[in-house]
């Protein structure tokens, strides 16, 4: 990927999540007590969920490595 591809791959993917989030928002289920700490905790869920019970366990150790190597 180009890296314009890359950032409008990651900006469509945030604005997705970030769309259905706030659409729970306002249908209510999302409690009003709810501040920063459980939305960021919501978040994660939602960018996590695409990969559960996937196995991609040596692509993701070499995600892991660059994440640290690159302080990202």
């Amino acid at each position: 990927m180009t890296k314009e591809e890359q950032m409008a791959f990651v900006r469509e993917l945030s604005n997705d999540v970030a769309e259905k989030i706030c659409q729970k928002i306002e249908n209510g289920k999302v409690p009003d007590s709810w501040d920063g700490i459980e939305l960021r905790w919501l978040l994660a869920e939602y960018h996590s969920f695409q990969f559960r019970g996937t196995s991609w366990s040596t692509r993701k150790r070499e995600f892991n490595n660059t994440v640290i190597v690159n302080n990202l």
